[in-house]
């Protein structure tokens, strides 16, 4: 009787346990589903031509690259709405020590953060890519002038080079070759981000052209302002689009020997192309 009496509690306790685990696995899934659509719902309002790319990715590496996405558009929008650069800096830190808990195994409960540490099973992603991104989009709170074209293809690299690399990473790819393309196509589109958002940057009193170009072209800032398109405008601007399609010309050079399932990856170089043949 007694053996029968402990035979029955024993069964009970471990159908409560396997009834809690499963709940508590419910509840993840659960949670990382809501946080999937977060990030799905944040590049499709913010940025079509990533979400669109999101399809040509292996299903179960697709939530990886919408955090990675959203990762950057989170970044992106800080400057935009913020009052004072200051408070920009402080949401800048929440994100480095969000990097930095994620990494440790303790992510905080934000979405984009639940999804990477999900993938770190499955992803060996460098943290140092998500930072040096976070310490470029800092650098632009203040709007600094870019003086010279390499001002330019290192705020590509800062930006969208690193988001290619932590593209690549997710894939499971180690390759020098498309290390290489990577670099060279961020940078191109890096720089077709500044041209596509010249005009928006004028209507903030702002050129986003290198100095030395302006200075090479004879532009005044204060005519554009308030006169908009000025003599040598269209040069200026023509030479810095030249310089991204140097960067995609360079970056097809290695595609013969990048893996496959690194294209993926660097297939943002075809709309940007497209973008500088409008």
């Amino acid at each position: 009787m007694a053996f029968r009496i402990f035979t029955n509690k024993f069964v009970r306790i471990v159908s409560h346990i396997r009834i809690r685990n499963f709940s508590s696995a419910r509840e993840d899934t659960d949670k990382l589903n809501a946080a999937t659509k977060y990030c799905s719902d944040l590049v499709k309002k913010h940025d079509r031509e990533n979400f669109i790319i999101s399809v040509f990715y292996p299903k179960h590496l697709n939530n990886v690259f919408l955090a990675i996405r959203a990762f950057d558009i989170e970044l992106a929008m800080i400057r935009y709405s913020v009052s004072n650069p200051q408070i920009g800096r402080m949401r800048m830190q929440f994100w480095r020590d969000a990097i930095d808990n994620t990494f440790q195994g303790r992510p905080p409960q934000q979405p984009i953060a639940r999804i990477l540490h999900s993938s770190l099973e499955t992803c060996q992603l460098s943290p140092l890519f998500f930072k040096r991104i976070i310490d470029e989009r800092e650098a632009s709170l203040n709007d600094p002038p870019y003086i010279t074209t390499k001002d330019l293809e290192s705020y590509g690299e800062n930006t969208a080079s690193c988001l290619l690399y932590l593209h690549l990473e997710s894939l499971g790819i180690k390759d020098m070759q498309a290390d290489h393309a990577a670099s060279h196509v961020g940078k191109a589109i890096g720089i077709i981000k500044i041209l596509r958002g010249f005009s928006y940057s004028v209507g903030k009193r702002r050129i986003s052209l290198p100095s030395e170009i302006t200075a090479k072209y004879n532009i005044s800032q204060e005519e554009i302002f308030r006169s908009g398109p000025v003599k040598g405008l269209e040069d200026a601007i023509f030479e810095v689009a030249t310089l991204a399609n140097d960067h995609l010309l360079t970056a097809r050079t290695f595609l013969p020997n990048i893996p496959n399932k690194a294209l993926p990856a660097l297939l943002l170089a075809v709309i940007s192309l497209c973008f500088l043949f409008q």
